[in-house]
């Protein structure tokens, strides 16, 4: 089969680049071993800053902006851009198209099947917390609403995802696949001590601080404001809170709520606002961190819970969602739109050494079961349900990709 890989989001540094980049670093070599050829179509803006399997062959497409920075919140995909991206991808004789988001979907004809990723509804449970305005929202659900209508099957990334779709998009089971997620190898236990101390200062954070941690983005949904409360409730005057997340992501944040949080819990000098986080230092702050605290009202995964875990260190987390699937007994979980309990969850692991090591030795183990390559094996047996391709000859194919160069 000649199979279309959308990179349009590779160049993502949030979770869901993370996933595209992972996913199709082991997908291609495996693909491949199975006689299968993998057609990358990217942007013309991003190509250059993404680094692609060899077994993977690109199809660059012109555009005026970079999807990756076009489809967020406030922003807006050109028409012409999106037109341009399908028609290339439509001329290009693929059997099948795979997104690996529904964010940067753009419509294809000619392609005799589409595959498409879901990760989770939060976009139907809080739209209030995704978009900042009517425009965006009804932009993203006409979106969504042709992905889903183009899609021969729908991909997800936990089961509790595929529970939440099969409900809201009232779908049959049999349409829907589970393609998990993993950590990065750049994502185990400390080796050097004094590199991760470097790290940590690069951070804003001292070296011999006790911190709780948190990673992703700073949006409304991910609940920062509760978390600011609830470490104020329960953490020693000598703990800190650390929330590492891109300041300038091109999703929607809302950074002036959560330090009007800080300062109205007096908490000025014991909350660390990293900014955006390179892995080899987010490993460090991982590793010597006490707790990753996970406070979203919704995961459709909850990547940053397997890194943290993969580093040796515990969860916790929101029960909503994904989280209890996916932390399993590497955690301690609680409601999150309750500040109360939310406290007594940190106070679990804060003021209980003994139970929070048993639950680090614990969630290096519950990380092991996550693992790329099965991922990959995932998506492709997906693939490889629709049979011999039925797209034009190899011959005509590459030339076609060449001529879109």
């Amino acid at each position: 089969m000649r199979i279309g890989f959308d990179g349009t989001c590779l160049a993502n540094r949030r979770g869901f680049g993370r996933f595209a980049r992972r996913l199709l670093a082991a997908f291609a070599p495996m693909a491949s071993a199975r006689g299968h050829e993998v057609v990358v179509a990217i942007d013309g803006p991003s190509a250059a800053g993404v680094e692609l399997p060899v077994e993977a062959t690109p199809l660059v497409v012109g555009q005026r902006q970079a999807p990756s920075a076009a489809a967020s919140s406030k922003g807006r995909r050109g028409v012409l851009d999106m037109l341009a991206m399908g028609r290339a991808v439509s001329r290009a004789g693929l059997d099948l198209m795979y997104f690996p988001a529904t964010y940067s979907f753009y419509p294809v004809w000619g392609v005799p099947r589409v595959v498409v990723t879901m990760h989770d509804t939060l976009t139907m449970e809080h739209p209030g917390l995704v978009f900042p305005s009517w425009q965006g929202r009804l932009a993203w659900s006409l979106k969504e609403a042709v992905a889903i209508r183009s899609a021969d099957r729908i991909v997800t990334v936990s089961e509790t995802s595929k529970r939440y779709l099969m409900d809201r998009l009232r779908c049959d089971e049999g349409r829907l696949r589970v393609v998990s997620e993993a950590a990065d190898p750049a994502f185990g236990p400390i080796a050097v001590e004094e590199t991760a101390t470097a790290a940590l200062m690069r951070c804003g954070v001292p070296a011999d601080a006790r911190y709780l941690l948190y990673v992703g983005g700073l949006s409304p949904h991910k609940n920062l404001p509760r978390l600011v409360e609830a470490f104020a409730r329960a953490a020693a005057p000598t703990d800190l809170l650390v929330l590492a997340g891109d300041f300038h992501d091109v999703f929607h944040t809302h950074v002036p709520e959560i330090r009007g949080a800080i300062e109205r819990a007096g908490l000025g000098d014991r909350v660390v606002l990293t900014g955006f986080v390179p892995d080899e230092d987010l490993a460090a702050l991982y590793g010597r961190a006490y707790a990753l605290a996970f406070p979203s009202l919704l995961e459709g995964f909850g990547l940053p819970a397997v890194e943290a875990m993969a580093c040796g260190c515990p969860v916790v987390a929101s029960r909503a969602g994904s989280l209890p699937e996916v932390v399993g007994d590497a955690g301690v979980f609680f409601d999150p739109l309750d500040v109360a309990d939310m406290a007594r969850g940190l106070r679990e692991i804060l003021d209980h050494p003994a139970r929070r090591d048993a639950l680090a030795a614990s969630a290096l183990r519950r990380a092991a079961t996550f693992d790329w390559d099965r991922s990959a094996g995932a998506l492709l047996a997906c693939v490889e349900e629709f049979g011999p391709g039925r797209g034009r000859s190899r011959r005509r194919a590459r030339a076609t990709t060449a001529s879109a160069r």
